[in-house]
C-alpha cells in the first residue's frame, strides 16, 4: 500500500516536500492547487518531472478547493474547466494517476430557517453542467489508468448524490474517500460511498477529535485501523492528511507500529 503526504502550509516547493518523502518514508505527494506556490504560471513541469526521478517519490493532485465546474455563471464555469485542463495535463505529464475534486454546496437561501439550495430548485441545470464537465474530462483521460475522483467533505446533499451517480457512469471517474471529513458529517457519507465500493479508488486518512479535525492517526476517536485496512483491501494509495510534518512523523509511526 503507498502513503502519500498532502501540501503542507510549512513548506514552500514541491523539493521540501519530495524530500521530507524520500527521507520518511512516504511514497507520493498530493499537490494542492490551492495553494500559491503550485499554480500554472509559477509550476515549472519539467522540474516536477526531475525532482519525482531524483526522489523516486510520485504525485497525486488536488484541485483548488473552491474549484465550481457547475456553477451557474459560464464565465465561472468556463474558468473552472481551464483549471481542470490544467490539473489534466499536469496530471499525464508528471505520471499522477489521481485527481481529488471537492464538491461545492453552492448559494442558499434561508427561509423560514430552512437553508434551500439553489442546485436542488434547478437540479436539471446542475446536472447538465456535471455533465458537460464529466464528459470533458471522460474525453480527455479515455484510455489511461488515471481516475479523476470526487470527495466527501461537509456532508453529500441529495444534488451531490446525483452530481456522483452521473459521473461515476464514466469509467474515468472515482471517489476519494475522505474518513475524517465523514465522521464529521455524522457518519452520513459513508454508506453512499460503500454503495460504489468498487469505485473507491484514494484515500484521505486523518483522525478528528470532536473539536479538532486532521490530526495525527492514533490520537483522536476514529477507528483509524479499520479504515487503512479498507485502504489496503481496495489496493489504494492513501494520503495521510494531517495539516504539520511533525503530525506526519507521529502518524508514520502509528502504521508501522502496529
Amino acid at each position: 500500500m503507498k502513503y502519500g503526504i498532502p501540501s503542507l502550509i510549512e513548506f514552500h516547493t514541491v523539493k521540501q516536500h519530495m524530500l521530507f518523502c524520500a527521507e520518511n518514508g512516504f511514497d507520493f505527494f498530493e499537490m494542492n492547487l490551492s495553494f500559491p506556490w503550485y499554480q500554472s504560471d509559477t509550476l515549472n513541469v519539467d522540474q516536477l518531472v526531475n525532482l519525482s526521478r531524483q526522489f523516486g517519490v510520485g504525485y497525486t493532485i488536488h484541485l483548488h478547493d473552491q474549484l465550481n465546474p457547475f456553477d451557474f455563471s459560464p464565465e465561472i464555469r468556463e474558468g473552472a474547466l481551464r483549471s481542470i485542463d490544467f490539473a489534466l495535463g499536469l496530471a499525464e505529464r508528471t505520471g499522477a494517476k489521481r485527481l481529488t475534486l471537492h464538491l461545492q454546496n453552492g448559494m442558499y437561501s434561508s427561509v423560514s430557517g430552512e437553508k434551500i439550495y439553489a442546485y436542488e430548485v434547478c437540479s436539471d441545470r446542475y446536472l447538465a453542467n456535471v455533465r458537460t464537465m464529466a464528459e470533458t474530462v471522460s474525453a480527455r483521460l479515455a484510455g489511461s489508468d488515471t481516475y479523476f475522483c470526487i470527495e466527501n467533505t461537509s456532508g453529500f446533499r441529495s444534488y451531490h448524490k446525483k452530481a456522483v451517480n452521473l459521473m461515476l457512469s464514466y469509467k474515468e471517474f472515482g471517489l476519494t474517500f475522505d474518513v475524517g471529513h465523514n465522521y464529521k458529517a455524522s457518519e452520513d457519507d459513508e454508506s453512499f460511498i460503500l454503495e460504489h465500493k468498487d469505485r473507491i479508488k484514494h484515500f484521505h486518512i486523518h483522525d478528528v477529535t470532536e473539536k479538532a479535525n486532521h490530526v495525527a492517526l492514533g490520537t483522536g476517536v476514529l477507528d483509524v485501523r479499520h479504515y487503512l485496512e479498507l485502504a489496503d483491501s481496495l489496493d489504494c494509495p492513501a494520503v495521510i492528511e494531517v495539516k504539520e510534518s511533525s503530525a506526519l512523523l507521529k502518524s508514520r509511526d502509528y502504521i508501522y507500529n502496529k
